[in-house]
């Protein structure tokens, strides 16, 4: 759907390393979920604390391991909008090398854990930032 790429930035902090000195794989989806929630704070204007999401499905290809000291870029772009679900890609690097590649589908629920519609005004804010606007 979308085309154009949200960066979001983070550096490697010690709780995230296993005793190897590798960042544990589930920390990834972590980096992930943070660049989600910055995305939907900067773009569509709302924050996790507001939306009722779950995440229905989710596909990491893991590349290679993340080292101590090093920073994190997390790229994602909206692949597509349905009635009550999202789908996010993920480009994961570090310190400029690709280390995963990922992909998630959320689904927005109402009050009592129904699945329910994806607003209208999250639907333009997506679209429009996908085009550059």
């Amino acid at each position: 759907m979308d085309e154009r790429t949200y960066g979001y930035t983070t550096n490697v902090r010690y709780r995230d390393l296993d005793p190897r000195g590798h960042v544990n794989h589930v920390v990834y989806v972590s980096y992930m979920e943070q660049a989600k929630g910055a995305f939907l704070e900067d773009v569509v204007g709302v924050t996790l604390d507001e939306v009722n999401t779950v995440v229905r499905s989710l596909d990491v290809d893991y590349e290679r391991s993340i080292e101590s000291g090093q920073q994190v870029t997390v790229d994602l772009r909206v692949e597509s909008v349905g009635e009550t679900s999202f789908t996010i890609t993920y480009r994961l690097n570090a310190d400029g090398d690709e280390v995963a590649i990922a992909r998630t589908v959320s689904v927005l629920l109402d009050e009592g854990g129904e699945p329910r519609s994806i607003p209208e005004r999250w639907r333009r804010r997506i679209e429009e930032y996908g085009r550059g606007g």
